[in-house]
């Protein structure tokens, strides 16, 4: 996973470049392909629209055949004498109905050839109660319950139109349980206005249905509509009947604002409506053309996309191989730089490429010329400076120390003191050896403890044994390297300001190793220290007191960080009466 992650991180570039590109590839392709649809998509509603139109101004012409036989057929009623006995006389003999008949029916003869005998029929009503069907066909509906149903209520309110009005089932047994266009027209004398009966002609819905029904695909539906919001025939049979006021609403709006079409969404479905106003029967022709399956005809959406993708791929693969040639050497030049971390500069580059590329090798090469020799030259300086640094430490050794010291050394020998005396020299020269003569920065831990040693020694010879140093180190820390004079201030200030007014103590060392780092540990007993006396050893950079060095807390601390890091150092805890614990933190380096 790792190579993975850092594959990724070399050939970021690259990646960034190519995806720019496939998503610039992609918007591009699908913008073009959906602008296209859109304007092939306007273009071709708006020469529907036209096409259509002109078949519904057709159709709505041919339905003015329709109306004109019917109005023939009132009229002949209308005028005749023979009906107007017939539908309003009360007491007839036999004789005399009998001619009313033979009158009318002779008079009815032509008009009736002229209609569709199997889908027309009609009926009449008289204000005496008579009836009269056009057909052999028989009334299933009482006279009285015709009188009270709302098509005849409707064409009484308005005794001089003639009604079409929709109906789920006709009155006679051609045409029940029908849907049915119902023309009714109030019969009445021309001269004294007085009506003597109503006429009914009983339209079947298949009547208005041929007048369309060559014109209607999948997708391209009409609707009739009443002025009310009744839909009274379509291609769609499952809608007859239904009363749908939003497509009312919508054919009224096309009217009125002489619209062309209008697109709407009816159903979570995109439709574009068509209208035409039929005022000879106060009815809309409405074309209902669902947009998408009349588009999917003109052309694929698969396809597009089909296209619209080997377009991508072409283009992607195109800019792949560019793109690689092209970030290849960048890559390349990428990898040498990072190296220079590293320490390496002798990773000379020679790429091949654009003048770009090559102008970049070169200085890249030029610079890391320039930094080897540079650096080079601060290394030397650095390595001189820290000589110097630690020539100035040793020679910083307190010179009352070594008076004190040599006088103490004087008194155990006047005290006749051979032995203790002979020890407290041998733990002098061998602290001033591996302090002023050993020029190394760094000790091992087994030395750094023997200088500590000896310098506890000393102390004891001059201030008695009243505090005792322990030294705890793990046999595998022996041999780690740290550098010289680490510790050593550490215990010096525990030892000199830890106990005071002669007190007891023990002070302890431990080292060991901890979370993969040399962990060094100094604690006291001593008196301990507050907040303020803890920041004032951080930020003194050299001792008040020099008993030995004056090596200052701080002076450690900013050593170790500047050798090995910011996650090296010391930290320091202490409480008031309790004590104080020094840690100190370094990497684990072997001989």
């Amino acid at each position: 996973m790792a190579r993975i992650i850092e594959k990724l991180k070399s050939n970021s570039l690259f990646f960034k470049l190519t995806l720019i590109m496939l998503i610039s590839s992609i918007s591009i392709s699908v913008i073009t392909a959906f602008a296209i649809i859109n304007i092939s998509k306007k273009l071709f509603i708006n020469n529907f629209s036209i096409t259509n139109t002109k078949i519904l101004k057709q159709i709505q012409a041919n339905s003015s055949d329709l109306n004109d036989k019917v109005i023939n057929v009132i009229n002949t009623v209308n005028d005749s004498w023979a009906f107007r006995r017939y539908l309003s006389e009360y007491d007839c003999n036999p004789i005399e109905q009998f001619n009313i008949i033979y009158n009318f029916k002779q008079d009815l003869k032509i008009k009736e050839s002229s209609l569709d005998s199997e889908n027309i029929d009609f009926l009449l009503i008289g204000t005496n109660n008579s009836t009269y069907i056009g057909s052999s066909a028989l009334l299933t509906t009482p006279v009285e319950e015709i009188k009270k149903n709302k098509i005849t209520l409707n064409s009484l309110n308005a005794p001089d139109k003639l009604l079409y009005q929709y109906s789920n089932s006709g009155f006679t047994s051609l045409t029940k349980n029908n849907n049915c266009v119902i023309a009714t027209k109030v019969l009445q004398d021309r001269n004294t206005r007085k009506q003597f009966g109503m006429i009914y002609v009983i339209i079947h819905e298949s009547v208005f249905n041929k007048l369309y029904s060559s014109f209607t695909t999948e997708g391209n539906d009409v609707v009739m509509i009443s002025s009310t919001g009744t839909i009274l025939s379509s291609n769609k049979h499952d809608l007859i009947g239904t009363n749908n006021e939003n497509l009312l609403n919508e054919a009224k709006k096309i009217h009125n604002d002489n619209l062309k079409y209008l697109n709407v969404n009816l159903n979570k479905k995109h439709y574009t409506i068509l209208a035409e106003y039929m005022p000879i029967y106060d009815f809309y022709l409405v074309n209902i053309i669902d947009t998408n399956k009349a588009l999917n005809d003109m052309y694929s959406i698969k396809e597009v996309i089909f296209i619209c993708s080997i377009i991508i791929a072409i283009s992607v693969s195109i800019l792949f191989m560019v793109t690689r040639r092209t970030t290849k050497p960048l890559r390349i030049l990428v990898e040498e730089m990072s190296k220079i971390t590293e320490g390496n500069f002798n990773n000379h580059i020679n790429l091949q490429g654009s003048w770009e590329i090559r102008k970049l090798s070169n200085s890249f090469n030029y610079m890391l010329d320039g930094l080897s020799d540079h650096v080079e030259k601060l290394l030397k300086a650095e390595k001189n400076q820290r000589k110097a640094e630690l020539s100035a430490l040793q020679m910083q050794i307190n010179p009352h120390f070594i008076y004190n010291t040599l006088a103490s050394i004087k008194w155990l020998v006047l005290k006749g003191d051979k032995e203790k005396s002979s020890e407290t020299i041998n733990s002098f020269i061998s602290l001033l050896q591996n302090t002023i003569s050993e020029t190394s920065e760094t000790i091992t831990v087994a030395q750094e403890i023997e200088n500590l040693k000896n310098y506890v020694f000393i102390n004891e010879t001059r201030y008695g044994d009243n505090i005792k140093v322990n030294f705890h180190v793990l046999p595998n820390c022996n041999d780690y390297k740290i550098p010289k004079l680490i510790l050593q201030p550490f215990i010096e200030n525990a030892f000199f300001h830890a106990f005071t007014e002669n007190t007891e103590g023990r002070i302890h060392v431990f080292i060991s190793e901890k979370n993969n780092k040399l962990f060094c540990e100094i604690v006291d007993n001593g008196k301990g220290m507050n907040e303020t006396q803890v920041s004032s050893l951080y930020s003194s950079p050299s001792s008040k007191h020099k008993h030995f060095t004056g090596i200052g807390i701080k002076n450690v601390d900013d050593r170790i960080k500047l050798l090995y890091g910011n996650e090296y150092g010391v930290t320091i805890d202490s409480k008031i009466n309790i004590g104080t614990t020094i840690n100190i933190y370094l990497p684990l380096i072997i001989t």
